[in-house]
């Protein structure tokens, strides 16, 4: 999914500059990104050779260089396609306004050779560069997050407009569907070896870096925006992307009648007398700048976004200081493993189709991931499961344990 609302203003020439986001990272996002990602071994920049940088460019759908010689232009050139705005480029040189490219270095004070002035120029606009010395690795990395190579993102915790953006993301999403994929958690569900699962499209994924990131699942609308309103309340910015997932479970009529169907709920009966539940919900994806930040989310879920015994009143309705529809058991986790030993491990158990476009995801116990998977094999024996550790918050894993509900 392309990031065009961090990226398009300023390629059209508006005032809104694009490297906000990029200047709020602690970290080294471009070179570990890359690592992750890519398996792009990070180099010293000021001794790049043509080599070192086409690793780079190919690994992000570019054309190689060349040329025996590194030249920058070349370099921003590369970045300029990867990017996406080739065609942008060119209307710095274009009849309409042949000299657009010449002021827009002027006034930056950048001498280029003419060849390359039109796509320094883009680079500039666009927020890619900020002058004509640049650090080609993140130059290169900025350019394929622009071209949708890199991470997917709404936005910072810390920008003026995000929850705007947060209530537009949310509101765009509707129940979507993989017929083969649904019909086979729904064999999986009905036959008892697990209990539900999600579908995602993998359009949405983030592609975040592990080690800063936590996923949070939530429902509601309100309180997506407050738990990000939370984190800027405490001074915690992340960047953060909304992953909308369908949330699959086998509907019991003894909790009564479902409610009626809408375009993000629905309930069918698929086998005589047994029915399946499709509901909208979301994962919130934040990769913070710290890991100290990634550690500190706990303790405000379990402060202010956590249902229990002792915030609600004999009737059910909370007596605390919580966020909106706080759930008794959140559901957040991790990739890799945490500093807090509460968090405990489950299986994330993935199925993709055909062509990896949507994806079916089952959380289970460890000692439950191989039910799951001979489950999958012997409804559809031409798709694989990934089976991938996940280190999840201690009341989900309490609630699973069947420890306690809480």
């Amino acid at each position: 999914m392309l990031n065009w609302k961090k990226w398009l203003p300023a390629a059209l020439g508006l005032s809104l500059f694009a490297a906000t986001a990029v200047s709020a990272d602690e970290k080294d996002k471009a070179a570990e990104y890359l690592s992750v990602y890519y398996n792009i071994t990070p180099f010293d920049t000021s001794e790049a050779t043509v080599e070192d940088v086409n690793g780079v460019i190919l690994a992000l759908g570019g054309e190689a260089i060349d040329k025996d010689e590194l030249a920058m232009g070349d370099v921003v050139e590369r970045g300029i396609e990867i990017a996406g705005l080739k065609e942008l480029a060119d209307t710095y040189v274009s009849p309409a306004s042949p000299d657009r490219a010449k002021d827009v270095l002027e006034e930056a004070g950048i001498e280029v050779p003419d060849e390359y002035a039109q796509y320094y120029a883009c680079a500039l606009k666009a927020g890619l560069i900020e002058g004509e010395e640049f650090d080609i690795l993140d130059f290169l990395y900025n350019c394929g997050e622009a071209g949708g190579n890199g991470r997917h993102f709404l936005g910072r915790v810390s920008d003026e407009d995000i929850l705007e953006r947060v209530r537009m993301s949310l509101e765009g999403f509707f129940l979507f569907n993989d017929e083969k994929l649904n019909s086979v958690g729904n064999a999986v569900v009905l036959s008892g070896a697990t209990s539900g699962y999600s579908l995602k499209y993998s359009g949405y994924d983030a592609h975040f870096l592990p080690e800063y990131t936590i996923s949070y699942g939530h429902e509601a609308f309100e309180h997506v925006e407050q738990m990000v309103g939370l984190l800027r309340s405490h001074d915690i910015d992340a960047f953060l992307q909304i992953e909308p997932k369908i949330s699959v479970y086998e509907y019991m009529m003894e909790w009564g009648e479902p409610a009626d169907p809408s375009p993000t709920y629905s309930v069918v009966e698929v086998d005589e007398g047994r029915y399946i539940c499709y509901a909208m919900e979301y994962d919130m994806s934040f990769e913070f700048d710290t890991k100290e930040d990634k550690e500190a989310f706990h303790d405000l879920v379990e402060n202010y976004a956590h249902k229990t015994d002792d915030r609600v009143d004999e009737d059910g309705i909370v007596t605390a200081p919580l966020l909106a529809r706080s759930w008794w058991q959140p559901l957040y986790y991790s990739e890799t493993e945490m500093e807090n030993e509460e968090f405990g491990e489950l299986i994330s158990n993935r199925v993709y189709n055909s062509d990896g476009s949507f994806y079916i995801n089952s959380i289970s116990l460890p000692d439950q991931a191989e039910a799951v998977a001979d489950a999958v094999k012997s409804i559809a024996p031409d798709l694989e499961v990934s089976s991938i550790k996940v280190y999840v918050n201690p009341a989900f894993i309490r609630y699973i344990t069947g420890e306690d509900h809480q």
